[in-house]
């Protein structure tokens, strides 16, 4: 009997709160009460093949008609677009109160130093030509006791959106038309296409003049090729010149104190993780299990 590490996705409101396993696949949303308001995520990875804990709750892919247990599905989820990428988080916040565009901020974090196990000058590296060429408005310290990586969710996000508008999701996920624009100040001028979203709120002073309203249901999606999470094969793909990436293995530098990293959703702190109000914690771990 062998090990394999398998992975497992939880969410909570904080670093250090009770957590929910997350179901992959599904398109279920999992709820979560914060100091900033209601929070909700739903999880996308291709070629899923989750811990124990994700057996009877989650898809190997979306419109599978079977759990990974082997148990009967009668989950409608499909992949909408044709053409899921490796990874995709859905997130949506209702705040309880006014937030900056500039203060909601999304990113990576990780309670654990990376410094002693992962080839950090890579890192920086990569992250200096993500910097350069992609965005510019990203703070991150790898170096530090609990590592972290955090830009403006502004232009964080492949696609963001209102709910309540005529716009459901799916429809904000196939079309390259986004609806950020219906409840905000018209003078702002928010771009419709995706991509011209997130070169407008690259700048900064225009994140400042944008705010999420209290009581608004806002929807984000974050899309990326650059995680491989399938099939029990972990790995990170860093830009490099071009459209060129060097890939990282995961498995080479896990181990039993550094075995989690999280996404993060929260309002202010961009200079450290606990810094400002935690909204969202999504945790991706590595759990050791037995196959045959």
């Amino acid at each position: 009997m062998s090990t394999t590490k398998k992975l497992l996705l939880k969410v909570s409101s904080g670093h250090d709160t009770e957590n929910e396993v997350v179901p992959v696949n599904t398109g279920k949303f999992v709820d979560i009460k914060s100091d900033i308001g209601l929070a909700s995520v739903s999880v996308y990875i291709r070629n899923f093949d989750g811990s124990q804990l994700h057996q009877d709750n989650s898809l190997y892919n979306a419109g599978d008609s079977k759990y990974l247990n082997g148990d009967a599905s009668n989950i409608s989820s499909k992949d909408s677009s044709g053409c899921l990428p490796n990874l995709r988080i859905i997130l949506k916040l209702q705040p309880s109160q006014t937030i900056s565009g500039l203060d909601l901020l999304f990113g990576n974090d990780c309670t654990t130093p990376i410094r002693d196990y992962v080839p950090t000058t890579l890192l920086a590296t990569g992250l200096k030509f993500f910097s350069w060429f992609i965005n510019p408005t990203i703070q991150a310290d790898i170096y530090c006791e609990s590592p972290y990586i955090y830009a403006p969710a502004l232009n964080s996000f492949s696609t963001i959106g209102i709910s309540d508008s005529s716009e459901d999701l799916e429809s904000l996920i196939v079309n390259d038309e986004e609806n950020l624009a219906l409840k905000s100040n018209e003078s702002m001028k928010i771009p419709r296409k995706r991509n011209e979203r997130i070169k407008h709120f690259c700048k900064l002073s225009n994140c400042k003049q944008f705010q999420f309203q209290e009581g608004i249901e806002y929807l984000f999606v974050f899309d990326t090729n650059y995680l491989h999470l399938g099939d029990s094969n972990y790995n990170v793909a860093i830009p490099t010149f071009g459209n060129r990436t060097f890939d990282i293995n995961v498995l080479r530098y896990a181990n039993n104190d550094l075995n989690n990293f999280n996404w993060t959703l929260k309002s202010g702190g961009i200079d450290g993780i606990d810094k400002g109000t935690s909204g969202l914690v999504l945790n991706f771990s590595l759990v050791n299990e037995s196959t045959n």
